[in-house]
């Protein structure tokens, strides 16, 4: 069955097909002086900068992160035993996080003059002590909803296994680097464009990140991924729209 990210990247195509058409037929009617002269003052004097990509090719990826060190790991790993993990205080835990948006971020002091959405990274500079805090505990609930077990304080019976699939610039995925210890990381190009303008992914490099979980019966699991994803977005990774999959790996229940 066709999925709205299939719709998306047909659509995106198309798009693409009719832009480039519509510029080669603009081109192909200047005189050949001006478009020497255009490419000539898109090339950098030498020495002062790196030469013009060839058409079609793909930017230079930008390092993987390394992930948390193992003394961050211990450190989340005690903050989450406190919480004694169990569904009503995961039920709790999703209304808290889904309560708040980019726009209470803002209005609230949590976020300080961030960049737009879709830009770079936010900074730390643009989260207070309070959204410092938010942004730690978003990301502690969705290791504890991914990695956590009985031996870390996390009480959820869970019953299916799915697979989280999530796609992240390779230029932010450090955000995300306590994800990369027990993950599977696949190397993607960006094919999105802002219908605006202002923040395409076309042929950025991206990151794909696969991990597999264990869902409880009332999929609080997966809202409290969403709801961590969301607000790690917003107070950090700063994409106009942070991709992210939930599907499940199998019919079986985990054993």
């Amino acid at each position: 069955m066709e999925t709205l990210d299939d719709l998306v990247r047909r659509v995106n195509g198309e798009l693409h097909e009719e832009y480039r058409t519509r510029l080669r037929t603009l081109l192909s009617e200047r005189p050949k002086e001006w478009l020497v002269e255009q490419l000539l003052a898109r090339v950098p004097a030498p020495g002062t900068g790196p030469s013009p990509a060839a058409p079609g090719s793909r930017p230079e990826p930008a390092e993987l992160p390394e992930p948390e060190s193992e003394e961050e790991r211990t450190r989340r790993l005690e903050r989450i035993r406190t919480w004694k993990l169990d569904t009503p205080r995961l039920a709790d835990l999703v209304a808290r996080l889904r309560s708040w948006d980019r726009e209470r971020l803002e209005a609230e002091g949590l976020l300080l003059d961030p960049p737009r959405k879709g830009g770079p990274l936010v900074p730390a500079r643009c989260r207070s002590v309070a959204g410092e805090e938010l942004l730690r505990e978003a990301k502690d609930l969705l290791y504890a909803l991914l990695f956590g077990d009985a031996g870390d304080g996390v009480q959820l019976p869970r019953v299916e296994r799915e697979l989280l699939t999530l796609t992240v610039p390779r230029a932010k995925a450090h955000a995300v680097a306590f994800l990369m210890r027990a993950a599977t990381e696949i190397g993607a190009v960006g094919t999105w464009r802002d219908p605006q303008r202002q923040a395409d992914d076309e042929r950025a490099p991206n990151v794909l990140v696969q991990v597999e979980y264990g869902e409880v019966a009332e999929e609080l699991v997966g809202n409290g991924i969403a709801a961590s994803l969301k607000l790690i977005n917003d107070l950090e990774v700063n994409e106009q729209v942070l991709y992210a999959r939930m599907e499940d790996v199998e019919e079986s229940t985990l054993e």
